[in-house]
């Protein structure tokens, strides 16, 4: 917003002030060049001119007018900063983010700008620096809950999801937060992995303002994601009809919202033709030249309208296209995974010394009973069918996925130690630690009851072997298979936040020599550790489920397996289920996804010599 005019002196100047403040836009226009046409170059005249101009939404005209106030008073941070919101609504984003930053550069305690600032490194995606420059809000006003939203989304963007809780942890406190910012926190808590605490806010905003309709479009994608379809409908039915919504973040909610549904009830043309009005509208609106990650999801729903309809080359060539624009959004989040030689899954590529795995010394460790089960498996590989099949025992309890053993390996340069090679020099006590460290954050997240067990799904914990082996040697562990080009175009066909995950995805190629670097990873440490692991074929699960179960329960030391055969019961009633397979995993077992890679054959070709060797391994064929 622009910022108000806090002196008024002139009575004709008053008469501007008045008709603006009654919504007179046109007569305090009037009014405003015609005392600008008696003293051109009065700033308090100018001032209210753009005001007049940036309320009717004419950005260009009021932009022109704020760049001659920062001509006749440059040293105004007040005037660079409004400039700076006038190019900001009129899509010139890089323009405007150089005016912010003359406004702090002349007032570096700007808080206003700050925010404005921050939000606008957002939409072009500068995550790194909008978070610096949000923390600085922060700062400034610690109880602000719009910079410390704004704050939360730029830590999302990055894949720091627990700093962004630390920063949102305050949210029952702020209680005169504007509707639209509101919004944004249920939007946010969903990302931060709290949705219950997101459909709350939502639905609390409905009972306050049930004409709400960014919130009822939200909620709507949440009760469809959470599997409650009979409301999501009854809410879908409240919105108005896609065509009648012209741009802005409304549009955006209320096309994903009747899409996603269409998706969901098999209607994959319809959900496509209001996935290209949205990506049309979004590519002629202001600021799209500086912004062409925006429709990245919307490119990857429209590539699997395609497959679903079983058009294998339009579907690739979307996905083509989505995959440069998310590319193009990970460069600017993570360039170090651009340059040469570099592995997007560069925990892959290291190797725990045997030498150094002979140093280990015996300590104390907790017993079976007391460790935690750990589903690993490249994604897309089943671990979430698992998971939920765990989940429906009573004796057992998962967590949504957390990436705990990763902040683990990172919390081990604090005691100069670097994994794997360092593993040897953790101490007993420097165990104990890590060890408290993870069931504290996992109690976070997972309420168990007396003597239930903990599962820990992360798939690409297969790369943290080695930690789990020192920390929780008796642990239990489940390594999940499936035939690697089913696995490959599954991930091809994604949309995941993580931006080291959708560098490895961006092509077939790429993806195939990660998934071998992982696999050869993970047969070289089970070689070299003796895990105690069981390897479940997704395949083999779907041929003899009764047979599997009953394995997989005799693995754990499970008496009575009947309730994970009811895993599909188990996880529509379980509500957030934060994966891609969130829709899969509630109906009940089919083999509808065995084979789906073999219509898209013609692309795997130059990739399968590259998959060969561990195909062999595992006993898969072409």
């Amino acid at each position: 917003m622009l910022d108000p005019v806090h002196a008024i002196v002139a009575p004709s100047l008053q008469s501007i002030v008045t008709a603006f403040q009654s919504g007179r836009l046109r007569d305090a226009e009037r009014l405003a060049r015609d005392y600008l046409a008696v003293q051109p170059a009065n700033e308090d005249g100018l001032l209210l001119l753009s005001m007049c101009l940036m309320q009717g939404g004419r950005h260009v005209e009021a932009a022109s007018v704020c760049r001659e106030l920062t001509r006749l008073a440059p040293q105004s941070a007040v005037y660079w900063s409004n400039l700076g919101t006038a190019l900001r609504e009129a899509g010139e984003l890089r323009d405007a983010e150089e005016a912010y930053r003359r406004a702090l550069a002349l007032d570096p305690t700007f808080f206003g700008t700050l925010i404005n600032l921050g939000y606008l490194l957002l939409d072009r995606a500068k995550y790194s620096e909008a978070k610096e420059v949000l923390e600085a809000a922060v700062a400034l006003d610690p109880a602000s809950p719009e910079a410390r939203i704004y704050a939360a989304q730029a830590c999302i963007a990055l894949d720091r999801r627990e700093l962004a809780a630390e920063l949102i942890a305050p949210w029952r406190s702020w209680t005169r937060m504007s509707e639209e910012l509101t919004v944004d926190l249920g939007s946010l808590m969903i990302a931060a992995g709290t949705a219950d605490e997101g459909a709350r806010i939502f639905e609390n905003l409905l009972r306050k303002n049930p004409n709400n309709l960014r919130a009822t479009a939200n909620l709507v994608n949440l009760y469809e994601r959470t599997n409650r379809i009979d409301e999501a409908q009854a809410l879908l039915k409240k919105l108005p009809p896609p065509e009648s919504i012209d741009g802005g973040k409304l549009q955006f909610d209320v096309i994903g919202a009747h899409a996603t549904f269409a998706l969901r009830e098999k209607n994959p043309a319809h959900a496509r033709g209001l996935l290209e009005k949205l990506i049309a509208a979004l590519h002629t609106s202001p600021g799209s030249r500086d912004t062409p990650w925006r429709a990245v999801d919307l490119y990857f729903s429209v590539a699997k309208t395609h497959d679903k309809e079983g058009n294998v080359d339009a579907a690739m060539a979307c996905l083509a296209e989505a995959h440069v624009r998310r590319l193009t959004l990970a460069r600017q989040v993570v360039p170090h995974l651009f340059e040469p030689g570099v592995s997007p899954l560069h925990m892959a590529t290291r190797r725990l010394n045997a030498d150094s795995h002979a140093a280990w010394k015996d300590y104390s460790a907790p017993s079976v009973l007391e460790s935690p089960i750990f589903i690993v498996g490249f994604p897309r590989s089943g671990t979430t069918m698992l998971e939920q099949m765990l989940d429906a025992h009573p004796d057992l309890q998962s967590m949504d996925e957390r990436g705990f053993l990763s902040s683990l390996v990172n919390h081990m340069s604090r005691f100069d130690c670097v994994y794997p090679d360092d593993l040897d020099k953790l101490s007993a006590e420097q165990c104990d630690k890590l060890r408290h460290m993870y069931w504290t954050a996992a109690s976070k997240v997972a309420t168990r009851q007396q003597g239930q067990r903990l599962v820990d799904k992360n798939p690409l914990n297969m790369l943290r072997v080695a930690l789990i082996k020192r920390l929780f040697p008796n642990s239990p562990i489940i390594m999940t298979l499936r035939h690697p080009c089913d696995v490959l175009l599954s991930n091809h066909m994604q949309y995941f936040t993580s931006n080291s995950f959708a560098v490895l995805r961006s092509s077939l190629e790429r993806l195939a020599q990660g998934y071998v670097n992982a696999m050869e990873s993970w047969i070289y440490h089970a070689h070299l550790l003796k895990p105690n692991v069981l390897h479940s074929r997704y395949e083999d699960l779907l041929d003899d489920f009764p047979g599997n179960i009953r394995r997989i329960g005799d693995f754990l030391g499970l008496e009575d397996v009947v309730p994970m055969a009811r895993f599909d019961q188990h996880a529509r009633s379980k509500g957030f289920i934060s994966t891609a397979s969130y829709a899969q995993v509630v109906e009940p077992l089919n083999k509808k996804a065995m084979g789906r890679w073999r219509p898209y054959r013609k692309y795997f070709e130059p990739v399968l010599p590259i998959l060969q060797p561990i195909m062999r391994h595992w006993g898969y064929h072409e």
